[in-house]
C-alpha cells in the first residue's frame, strides 16, 4: 500500500508560456499590431486557463439531446444542448472571433491576430469554434454575393453580444464533397423566397440560427453547375422550426458537445443568395475561410497537450530521473515540437495571404492554393501529434477523465470537414490549371529565400532540391500525382517558412532553438533520416517553450 499521488499537469496561459506561439506571432505583426493585439491574447489565454477548460468537460459531458415529441405527442423537434456550450460560443463572439475581420482593426494582418485568438481559445475548447467558422463564412460569403442580404444580415453575424451563428448545409446521402449530386429540390412560391425539399444528411451547428444550403430549382441542369445557393432561418417568428424536421443527431467519434443533426426539408422556406445559379462558386468563398479555421484547429489542440505533456515532464519521474532529465523524451518532445512549429508557420502566413486576398492586395492564385494546402498539412499533422502527445502520459493518457483522450478525438474531424486530404489534393490540382497559382507559389518561396540569402542564410540543399522537383511536377501533375504533390507543396512551403523562423529567432532572441526545429522537420520531411541535433539542443527545443516567453 502507498500514498503515492501522481501531481497532475497544470495549465498555463499560452500566450506566455508557448514560445512558438509568442514567436510566431511576434514575428508576423508589424511591432505596433503586436502591441496593441497582446492584451486580446493574455485574455483569450487566461479564459483558456481559468475558464474554458470547466465549460468545455460539461459540455462534453452533457452531450446534445433530441426530444422528437413534447408529452402530449406533439411533434417538437426539441434539441437540448448543456447551457456550457451556449456560454463557450458566447465566449467566442464576444472575443470577436467572427467579429474581427469585419471590425479589421488591424488592416491585412487582422486574420492573423484572428489566428492566434483561435488558437488558444479552441486548443481547450470542445469545438465550439464550429458554429463560429461558419458564421465567420457566412459573413464573408454574403459580403461578396448579396448586398441586400449582406445589410440584413451580416450585422447579427458579427455582433459581439448577442449574435446569430449559421450553420452550413451541403452534405446529403448522395455526396458529400460531391456536391454535383444534391438532391435537395428547390421550387418558388410566387413571392420571392423558394422552399426546399429533401434531406440533409449532416448538418452542423444545427441550433444556429440560420445556415446557407445548397438546392437544385427543379428545372435547373444535372450536376454541380445546377445548384444555387440559399438563405434559411432555421425557425419562424414564434421559435417553431421553418418546415424542418430533426431525423436524428449524429453519434460521432469526436465533437461530442456540437449539435450535429440529419435533417428533412419539408418546404422549408429560403431565399437564394444572389440570385440562382453558380450556387457552388459562391460557396467556395465560404470553404476557403471554413479550410482556414480547420486549419487552425488542429495546431489548437496540439499546443494544448504540449502544454500539458512539458508540465507533466516536470513533475513525472522514472527510473529515479524527471522526464525532462531524460535525452530520449527530450528528443521525443522536440520532434513533436518541430511539427507544432512547422505548422503554426504555415496556418498563420495562409491568415496573412487569405487577409491581403480579401483586401485585393495578394499574389494572384497564392491563397487559392494555399487554403487547401494548410487545411490538408495541418489537420494531418495535428493527428500524428496528438497521438505522440497522447502517449507521452502513458496510462493517464488514454483514461477519459484526464480529459486528454477527447482532445485527440476532436482533431480528427479537422480531417473531414470541408474536403478530405484527397478531396483537397484534387483541389490543388484544380487550382494548379491556372498556370499563375503555381507560379506564384514558386516565386513566393524563391522571394522568401532570396531576402534570406540577401542577409546571409543560406537555403538547405534539400528545400533548394524540393523546389526544384515541384517545379518539375507542378506543370504535367495527373490525379495519381495529387496527394504526393500536394503534400510535397506543404511540406516544401514549411521547410522556407520555418528557416525564416530559425533567422528571425536567432537574430532577435539570440535562440538556436528554431535551427533544431528546421533540421528534426527536414529529417522527416525532406531528406533522408540521421540525428540532427545534440541532446542538449534538443532539450531547448523541447522543453524550452514551458517557462514564460520573454520579450
Amino acid at each position: 500500500m502507498t500514498d503515492f499521488i501522481q501531481p497532475h499537469p497544470e495549465l498555463s496561459n499560452r500566450f506566455a508560456s508557448d514560445r512558438t506561439l509568442h514567436h510566431t506571432l511576434e514575428r508576423l505583426l508589424p511591432a505596433e499590431v503586436f502591441a496593441d493585439a497582446s492584451p486580446l491574447f493574455q485574455r483569450m489565454g487566461e479564459r483558456a486557463m481559468q475558464e474554458i477548460p470547466a465549460l468545455a468537460a460539461t459540455a462534453e459531458h452533457n452531450v446534445p439531446r433530441h426530444e422528437p415529441f413534447d408529452a402530449w405527442g406533439r411533434r417538437v423537434d426539441r434539441i437540448e444542448v448543456d447551457p456550457a456550450w451556449h456560454r463557450l460560443v458566447d465566449i467566442g463572439l464576444e472575443e470577436g472571433l467572427v467579429a474581427l475581420p469585419y471590425e479589421n482593426p488591424y488592416g491585412e494582418f487582422t486574420r492573423v491576430v484572428q489566428a492566434g485568438l483561435v488558437n488558444l481559445y479552441d486548443g481547450a475548447g470542445a469545438v465550439a469554434s464550429c458554429p463560429l467558422v461558419m458564421t465567420d463564412g457566412a459573413a464573408r460569403l454574403l459580403t461578396l454575393h448579396d448586398e441586400a442580404l449582406a445589410a440584413r444580415y451580416k450585422p447579427k453575424l458579427t455582433a459581439r453580444q448577442g449574435g446569430w451563428t449559421s450553420g452550413q448545409w451541403m452534405t446529403e446521402k448522395e455526396g458529400g464533397s460531391d456536391v454535383g449530386q444534391t438532391s435537395t429540390v428547390a421550387r418558388p412560391r410566387g413571392d420571392g423566397t423558394w422552399s426546399l425539399h429533401g434531406t440533409k444528411w449532416f448538418t452542423s451547428a444545427t441550433t444556429s440560427q440560420m445556415a446557407l444550403a445548397l438546392a437544385r430549382p427543379e428545372d435547373a441542369v444535372p450536376g454541380s453547375r445546377g445548384l444555387s445557393l440559399f438563405l434559411v432561418e432555421l425557425r419562424r417568428p414564434d421559435g417553431s422550426w421553418n418546415h424542418i424536421a430533426v431525423r436524428r443527431l449524429k453519434d460521432k467519434l469526436g465533437t461530442r458537445a456540437l449539435p450535429t443533426a440529419e435533417l428533412e426539408l419539408e418546404g422549408t422556406v429560403a431565399v437564394p443568395v444572389g440570385g440562382i445559379d453558380r450556387g457552388v462558386a459562391k460557396i467556395g468563398d465560404l470553404l476557403n475561410v471554413a479550410r482556414l479555421w480547420a486549419s487552425w484547429g488542429g495546431p489548437a489542440g496540439v499546443g494544448h497537450l504540449l502544454m500539458l505533456a512539458r508540465d507533466y515532464a516536470t513533475r513525472r519521474r522514472v527510473f529515479g530521473q524527471l522526464l525532462t532529465e531524460k535525452p530520449l523524451h527530450a528528443q521525443w518532445i522536440a520532434r513533436i515540437t518541430a511539427e507544432y512549429e512547422a505548422m503554426l508557420a504555415l496556418n498563420f502566413e495562409t491568415a496573412l495571404a487569405l487577409n491581403r486576398h480579401e483586401r485585393g492586395t495578394g499574389a494572384p492564385g497564392l491563397a487559392r492554393l494555399l487554403a487547401p494546402l494548410t487545411k490538408l498539412a495541418c489537420a494531418r499533422q495535428s493527428i500524428w501529434a496528438a497521438s505522440e502527445l497522447v502517449e507521452s502520459f502513458g496510462g493517464a493518457g488514454y483514461v477519459e477523465d484526464t480529459g486528454i483522450p477527447r482532445v485527440l478525438r476532436n482533431l480528427h474531424v479537422h480531417c473531414i470537414w470541408e474536403g478530405t486530404t484527397s478531396v483537397l489534393a484534387h483541389d490543388v490540382l484544380r487550382a494548379l490549371r491556372a498556370p499563375e497559382a503555381g507560379e506564384a507559389f514558386l516565386a513566393d518561396i524563391d522571394g522568401r529565400l532570396s531576402t534570406l540569402a540577401g542577409h546571409g542564410t543560406r537555403a538547405p540543399d534539400a528545400i533548394v532540391h524540393a523546389r526544384r522537383m515541384l517545379a518539375e511536377l507542378m506543370p504535367r501533375a495527373q490525379e495519381s500525382d495529387g496527394r504526393r504533390l500536394a503534400w510535397g507543396m506543404a511540406r516544401t512551403y514549411q521547410s522556407v517558412l520555418l528557416l525564416e523562423a530559425a533567422a528571425w529567432r536567432q537574430a532577435r532572441k539570440a535562440d538556436g532553438s528554431g535551427w533544431t526545429a528546421l533540421r528534426l522537420f527536414l529529417q522527416d520531411a525532406l531528406v533522408p533520416p540521421v540525428l540532427p541535433a545534440s541532446d542538449e539542443e534538443l532539450a531547448a527545443l523541447a522543453f524550452g517553450g514551458d517557462t514564460a516567453v520573454a520579450s
